[in-house]
């Protein structure tokens, strides 16, 4: 008989919560429970760290096992950390003095509702804050007029398809949250033309390029934000105009090359052309998210320029949603490795099982194909979640100068 550990017992995956700001606020993570029998959760929240991050986001968790579930609810809380549980739970006495008992013990519980079944309720049982799906009705009310006062209040909001609904739900109805993003909706509004850069990135580049106590490794975490931005410096100093003798396909390279004073140059001309929209920054970042899971799927201990390559590799993987032209007319404009045009365009070669793990990974309603994928690229489900929740509890601070190592 095989034994199994719990992060081999589970398959784990995401899906990020973009607050008011546009800015990652938390993490929903599925778990589902592949061999129960292996499963608990002590063992669960010892391999969560036991004490998340202050910095990360707020992890929440989303356990497909009612077993998994009470045994949670009956364990020590972990720091910025929730639980998700289901409505029907809140109705039975039984199981709200479970859930008044968690809740003593210090656990933030997150009630998950159709919105219908808590519409005259200001506050919900045993502390906890709400998470409600809206349904098609919902969401036609939302947008009509005169605009309805719904209680979406400070509460996490899932079933938004669409940026209007969105920017109403965030920045009228003062939602807490949105579970998901409508990318696509967003992205359809500026489908007439290529996107351009993020305005805050280069900002944010800039003042660190007057830093003299900047290095090219911070400046690097800095430039990767933003996909489009990566794509037009490697484009730049690979172009005729700087006449260089041998192609550069490394971002760092390409950063080196350029310098900080040029580098600065260049991206002050930029900078009154850039996108202002804010509702683009969770499209751009949920990319970063999974170029960076991609990341830490590799072995421990990799090289930095190896990190860096599977990096862009998945980045670039991503890029034709954000410049409206195909994969082939992008990439081969740069002169990139063959590593890269077999992982992105034929889908084989030494990189394609990071990017297909992490695409698996990032789709949590399809959560159950997870054991598979892996089974197929010979990666076992315990290298997966590690690196998920590797790269999760860093998602906030990847970019600042607390470590050089590339995250």
């Amino acid at each position: 008989m095989t034994n199994h550990t719990v992060l081999d017992s589970i398959a784990l995956g995401y899906e990020p919560v973009w607050n008011r700001a546009r800015e990652l606020a938390a993490v929903r993570l599925g778990v589902r429970a592949i061999h129960p029998e292996a499963v608990d959760a002590a063992h669960l929240m010892q391999a969560l760290g036991d004490d998340w991050p202050e910095s990360a986001p707020v992890l929440i968790l989303s356990v497909d096992s009612p077993r998994l579930l009470q045994q949670t609810l009956a364990c020590e809380p972990v720091h910025n950390t929730w639980i998700e549980v289901p409505g029907s739970q809140f109705e039975q006495p039984e199981t709200l003095a479970r859930l008044n008992a968690a809740a003593r013990r210090g656990h933030r519980l997150l009630r998950h509702t159709d919105l219908e079944s808590v519409r005259d309720q200001i506050t919900a049982p045993a502390d906890a804050r709400s998470m409600v799906r809206l349904s098609t009705a919902d969401a036609q009310q939302l947008l009509g007029t005169p605009r309805p006062r719904l209680p979406l209040q400070d509460r996490v909001v899932e079933g938004v398809a669409s940026q209007v609904l969105a920017r109403h739900c965030l920045d009228e109805a003062g939602a807490w949250g949105l579970l998901g993003w409508p990318d696509d909706d967003v992205l359809y509004a500026h489908r007439q033309e290529p996107l351009n850069y993020d305005a805050v990135v280069i900002r944010q580049i800039l003042l660190a390029i007057g830093d003299e106590d900047c290095s090219i490794e911070h400046l690097e975490r800095l430039v990767r934000q933003d996909p489009v931005l990566v794509y037009r410096i490697l484009l730049l100093v690979n172009s005729a105009a700087y006449g260089l003798r041998h192609d550069i396909a490394s971002l760092r390279h390409a950063l080196m090359m350029l310098g900080f004073k040029e580098l600065g140059r260049w991206l002050a001309e930029q900078l009154p052309g850039s996108e202002p929209d804010q509702d683009l920054h969770p499209v751009r970042y949920a990319m970063v998210m999974r170029s960076r899971l991609a990341q830490h799927l590799l072995a421990t201990g990799s090289e930095d320029n190896l990190r860096g390559e599977v990096y862009t590799t998945a980045l670039l993987s991503q890029l034709d949603r954000l410049l409206h032209q195909p994969l082939g007319d992008l990439l081969h404009r740069l002169p990139l490795s063959g590593r890269v045009y077999d992982a992105v365009l034929r889908r084989d070669g030494p990189y394609h099982p990071l990017l297909d793990v992490a695409r698996a990974q990032g789709e949590a309603s399809q959560l159950h194909r997870l054991p598979a994928v892996c089974q197929r690229h010979e990666v076992s489900l315990e290298h997966a979640n590690r690196a998920l929740i590797r790269m999760l509890a860093t998602s906030r601070d990847h970019a600042s100068r607390k470590s050089e190592r590339m995250m």
